[in-house]
């Protein structure tokens, strides 16, 4: 593992092994069973430099020989995929830390918008995490990435580290300007942006890889950008009750019944 010369927060995990996984990773053709497969044992081996710093405490152990001495994890870790892409990540952390906390942040980047709209947010107020572990495979600009490290701040998590597969250059100094006390794991850190914001060479689009969603999914939350103002405004989605009226009266009488 080397740290990338912009900064001494980012460490690239350069073993030949990631490098072999990651070039597998990329290749378009891979159908989403393999890609799912990758991305697991990309993240386990990521994920086990990216908690060499956790804390730990000496604890009392019995083996079938003799009493001995051996170390537990002491903090409170959450581990905070960004949906769609991060789940990917999440099961092979929960192999390595397997009594952590799961908390997802959806972030969605508009079209024609750099800016990340959050969707979902169920970060708990009464546990707050001692460590938090930010999943997201690709870092493109920062800026979904930036937002959710915020929030976490906001949250009260003490220690931020951000487990990621590939990032441009862009982001990754954008990223160590605004946060420069959050760690960043990644295997490959010199890809770039394009003009239209696209990842080049990349991956595509993680989320699309591993869920086989080939179909528009440009803004599926029906959230767009209208006036002069810029600001964001959300169209209303069809329900329950606009498709089917008697439907919706019948949840609603079932609803009161259970009352």
């Amino acid at each position: 593992m080397s740290k990338a010369s912009s900064s001494s927060t980012v460490n690239v995990c350069d073993h030949p092994v990631l490098l072999h996984k990651l070039a597998h990773l990329r290749e378009v053709h891979q159908p989403p069973r393999e890609f799912r497969r990758l991305m697991h044992d990309l993240t386990l081996l990521v994920g086990y430099e990216a908690t060499r710093g956790l804390s730990s405490k000496p604890v009392k152990v019995h083996t079938p020989m003799c009493e001995t001495t051996g170390q537990h994890l002491t903090p409170n870790v959450a581990i905070v995929p960004i949906l769609r892409a991060g789940l990917g990540m999440s099961e092979a952390m929960l192999e390595l830390l397997p009594n952590a906390s799961v908390h997802h942040i959806g972030m969605y980047r508009l079209k024609g918008s750099t800016k990340p709209v959050e969707y979902y947010n169920r970060l708990p107020r009464d546990r707050v995490a001692d460590v938090s572990f930010v999943l997201d495979p690709l870092v493109a600009s920062g800026n979904t990435l930036d937002a959710t490290i915020c929030q976490l701040k906001q949250w009260g998590s003490k220690k931020i580290v951000v487990v990621s597969l590939i990032a441009t250059v862009e982001g990754l100094a954008f990223l160590t300007k605004e946060h420069p006390d959050v760690e960043l794991f990644v295997v490959s850190g010199d890809d770039t942006l394009d003009p239209d914001g696209r990842v080049l060479p990349g991956l595509g689009d993680a989320g699309d890889r591993q869920f086989f969603m080939d179909q528009d999914m440009e803004n599926p939350w029906g959230i767009t950008l209208e006036g002069g103002d810029g600001q964001l405004r959300k169209k209303r989605t069809c329900s329950i009750d606009d498709k089917d009226p008697s439907q919706g009266s019948a949840a609603k009488k079932a609803s009161g019944r259970n009352k």
